[in-house]
C-alpha cells in the first residue's frame, strides 16, 4: 500500500463524514487506504461512517486518548509507507493526497515529511475590533469571517504552511493568516522548509516516523507534530513543503482556540517538548521563562495567562516530564545533527 490517510474523530461525526467524503474523491492511481480512529467509541458510533464509507479502516479506542493517541492507534492498524495525517476538521482538494506524495517523493530520502497547504474555511475581512470572533495574525493584522454583503471584498488566508519554532520553544503555524494570493509554488523549495509539519495535514515516511519513536502519546494534544517533527531534524531528516497539497480546515471545528484546556496543554507540552529536544541554553530559556509567567499568574491572578489550579497541575507533572525527557535526550539516533545546529535556524 503507497499511503495510509489517518484520521482522529471525537464526536464530530458530521465534520468527520465531510473529510471522509473528500478522501474517497481523491484523483489518483496510486493505492491508498483510510483508517478512521473513533475516541472514546460507544456502541453504534461508527456505524453511520461504516454505512457510507465500507472500505474505511476502523479503529475503536475506548478511551479518548487525544490526538497523538489516536494518530497512534491509526498508525498501527494502517497498511501504507507513507502515513497522510488529516484533521477531521479538514476537507483536502481533490489532488491533495497525488500532490503531496509527489512532493515527498520529489524531496528524496533525505525529506521525511512534508507539510500540506492549509486554508482556512470561508473569507475574512479586516478589523478594527477585537473578541472571540477575531483571529490575529504573525504581523498584528485583525481579521474576521466576512458577512454575507462583504463576501466580494473577502480574502481567503492560510491557516499555515508547515510550523515552525521560536528560540523560546513557542511553536506556531507558518504563514498563520496570511493571504492564499501571496503563497506560490516556489515556497515548496528547500529554501523554504518550514521547521516541522502541521499534524493536520502532513505526509510523513512510515520508516523514518518509526525510526524516532512515533508521536509521543503523553502529550495528548498540542506540540506532538513539533515534537516529532523536532526528533526527526535531530535525526539528520528534513521537514518540506507539498504547495500544491491543498486542505481547507475549519478552524477550532474540533476545539475551542481559546480555553484553558488549551492554553494549559500548551503549556505544559512546550515545556515537555524542550525538555527533551531542545539545547542546554533552549531548556535553560524556558524553565526560567516558565517560572515566571507562573509566579506573575499567582502574585496577579486577575489578569492570569492560567489559573492555580493548572499551574498546580503543571508543576505536580514536572517530575514525570523531566524523567522521561531525560530518557528521551539519550536515544542516539536523535543526535546525528546537533542540537545547537537544529536551532541555528531558530528566530
Amino acid at each position: 500500500m503507497r499511503a495510509s490517510v489517518v484520521v482522529v474523530n471525537w464526536k464530530q461525526p458530521e465534520l468527520t463524514l465531510r473529510a471522509l467524503d473528500a478522501l474517497a474523491a481523491q484523483e489518483i492511481d496510486e493505492p491508498y487506504e483510510v483508517v478512521l480512529v473513533e475516541n472514546e467509541a460507544v456502541p453504534g458510533a461508527v456505524d453511520v461512517f461504516r454505512a457510507a464509507h465500507p472500505d474505511v479502516v476502523l479503529v475503536e479506542e475506548a478511551s479518548n486518548s487525544g490526538f497523538a493517541g489516536g494518530v497512534t492507534r491509526g498508525i498501527a492498524a494502517a497498511s501504507g509507507e507513507v502515513v497522510v495525517l488529516v484533521n477531521n476538521d479538514a476537507v483536502p482538494d481533490p489532488a491533495f493526497l497525488r500532490e503531496g506524495l509527489a512532493a515527498l517523493d520529489a524531496g528524496g530520502p533525505e525529506v521525511a515529511a512534508v507539510s500540506a497547504a492549509v486554508v482556512l474555511e470561508g473569507l475574512f475581512v479586516r478589523t478594527s475590533g477585537r473578541g472571540d470572533d477575531v483571529l490575529v495574525g504573525l504581523d498584528g493584522t485583525a481579521w474576521r469571517r466576512a458577512g454575507a454583503q462583504e463576501l466580494p471584498s473577502g480574502l481567503s488566508l492560510m491557516n499555515g504552511t508547515g510550523v515552525e519554532l521560536t528560540r523560546d520553544g513557542n511553536g506556531y503555524d507558518r504563514d498563520w493568516l496570511r493571504p492564499v494570493a501571496d503563497v506560490s509554488a516556489a515556497d515548496g523549495s528547500p529554501d523554504a522548509d518550514p521547521f516541522g509539519f502541521s499534524g493536520g495535514a502532513a505526509f510523513i515516511r512510515r520508516a523514518a516516523l518509526a525510526e524516532v519513536g512515533g508521536f509521543d502519546e503523553t502529550l495528548f494534544m498540542y506540540y506532538e507534530d513539533l515534537d516529532l517533527s523536532w526528533r526527526l531534524r535531530l535525526a539528520g531528516y528534513r521537514i518540506g513543503f507539498a504547495p500544491k497539497a491543498r486542505i481547507v480546515h475549519l478552524h477550532a471545528g474540533s476545539s475551542s482556540s481559546g480555553s484553558e484546556l488549551i492554553r494549559r496543554q500548551s503549556m505544559r507540552n512546550r515545556l515537555a517538548v524542550v525538555l527533551r529536544n531542545g539545547s542546554p541554553g533552549m531548556v535553560g530559556r524556558v524553565a526560567v521563562r516558565t517560572l515566571v509567567r507562573m509566579l506573575k499568574d499567582l502574585v496577579g491572578p486577575g489578569g492570569a495567562y492560567l489559573p492555580r489550579a493548572s499551574w498546580g497541575r503543571i508543576a505536580r507533572e514536572v517530575p514525570s516530564l523531566v524523567s522521561r525527557s531525560v530518557r528521551g535526550r539519550e536515544r542516539p539516533e536523535f543526535l546525528r545533527a546537533s542540537r545547537r545546529e537544529v536551532e541555528s535556524r531558530l528566530r
